[in-house]
């Protein structure tokens, strides 16, 4: 018979568990730049469930963990501007604890509303609309109109209106995933296909699971006609219709202030 033959992993394997990964802090993938990490629907190595490759030493944000058998498993996503964005699960040896760059408003953003009683404020337009459409952005708002109806569903259980959406993410399989919170400050995690419907699962979240106020270029989304009740001057707020019939979905609204 001959020599069983051991193949040795790579040295970076299995390194970083023993770091500290804070849920809503900054992450770095393991591995030279021409490594790819497989990035997972769930926190499992499963078939069928890879969604995207992620770059060898490419920082990334974490949004959630989750212990499974021997490893801990981080949900991450791409920073903002990413060449090819993605949002999944990796496996904890495979990243290690890192600094990101606090996120800043894109720059056509960052104009605010006008205080009322100046040109454009309240008595005048309620907002300009953005230079920037859709479909053209960076962040999640690029696909809030194709995954409206699937919003509009999760917003439908909601029992503390008005909604707000943190985020909404086209999943695999047809489905979304909706992070949104309601008037009693609460916050939710909705899983629906992209079509609406009745959702697949409607869970809880704690601040710690999802640490919303970190992301400061993300927008907020909040259902239905009635503008939120924030100052202007530190939130540039959008009106977002139906390209197909003008009617009202909602105010898409940026932070402004630091």
């Amino acid at each position: 018979m001959g020599a069983l033959v051991v193949m040795p992993s790579p040295s970076w394997i299995g390194v970083a568990e023993a770091q500290t990964i804070v849920v809503g802090e900054g992450a770095q993938t393991l591995g030279a730049s021409d490594t790819r990490i497989n990035v997972r629907s769930t926190p499992q190595v499963a078939s069928g469930n890879i969604v995207a490759s992620a770059r060898g030493s490419e920082l990334l944000r974490v949004l959630e963990s989750s212990r499974e058998g021997e490893h801990t498993w981080y949900r991450v996503t791409t920073l903002s501007g990413a060449a090819e964005p993605f949002e999944g699960w990796i496996r904890g040896d495979l990243l290690r604890a890192a600094d990101v760059p606090e996120p800043t408003l894109p720059q056509v953003l960052a104009t605010p509303v006008p205080p009322s009683g100046s040109p454009g404020g309240e008595g005048g337009p309620a907002s300009e609309p953005s230079p920037v459409p859709l479909a053209q952005r960076t962040d999640w708002s690029r696909d809030l109109l194709r995954l409206f109806p699937a919003i509009d569903g999760c917003a439908a259980v909601g029992s503390a209106p008005p909604i707000t959406v943190l985020r909404a993410i086209g999943r695999s399989r047809g489905l979304a995933e909706i992070i949104m919170s309601d008037a009693a400050g609460r916050r939710w995690d909705c899983v629906i296909r992209e079509t609406g419907g009745t959702p697949m699962r409607y869970d809880p979240l704690s601040g710690a699971v999802y640490m919303r106020d970190r992301m400061g270029n993300e927008p907020f989304f909040s259902v239905g006609e009635e503008r939120p009740a924030l100052d202007p001057n530190c939130f540039r707020f959008e009106r977002v219709t139906d390209p197909q019939n003008g009617e009202m979905l909602g105010w898409l609204y940026y932070r402004t202030c630091p």
